[in-house]
């Protein structure tokens, strides 16, 4: 392989974190949903912040998961900065707790991954809700979180096999 090769593939490897955040915001802003509107699209950037705090935080350095939120508001209209914050609120905490997590079994991973994403929405729900100047129904989130983390475990070993075939072996 030659140098320029090399240079080159060892950037992509370093941006795929990155871009997989930023494919997530793209399908939370896609007009589509699932089983007709029924069950809501699962706040995938959430996810990917998640596993990469946990399993490989240097290639999703912080610039990275502000600019995800950023892009996030700026797609879905919301409050700008609004999920920047939450997201290296969320990036925070994962890395507190980082060695808990390693080496754990799936579900005590997905357990802490409800708790997060749970606080996530919960601060989206808190901000909206006094920019808004009264309690918003609180339900309508409750419910993307619980999809976000039934999804979870798919987006997981995915994202586990991205990192062990791509990233780990180039």
């Amino acid at each position: 392989m030659s140098a320029r090769t090399d240079i080159v593939s060892r950037y992509a490897v370093s941006l795929a974190p990155f871009a997989m955040g930023v494919l997530g915001v793209l399908l939370l802003a896609v007009p589509f949903r699932f089983f007709s509107a029924i069950v809501p699209t699962p706040i995938i950037p959430l996810a990917v912040i998640f596993f990469w705090m946990i399993y490989d935080p240097e290639k999703l350095p912080a610039s990275s998961v502000f600019l995800i939120g950023l892009f996030q508001d700026f797609l879905t209209g919301g409050i700008i900065g609004l999920w920047s914050t939450i997201y290296l609120v969320v990036q925070f905490v994962v890395l507190t707790q980082r060695s808990y997590f390693l080496g754990r079994d799936l579900l005590v991973v997905l357990m802490g991954f409800c708790v997060v994403a749970v606080g996530a929405a919960l601060m989206d729900w808190l901000v909206m809700s006094l920019m808004s100047g009264y309690l918003l129904p609180i339900v309508p989130i409750l419910i993307q979180i619980v999809a976000t983390v039934c999804f979870y475990p798919v987006l997981g070993a995915s994202f586990k096999t991205i990192r062990r075939r791509v990233l780990v072996e180039v």
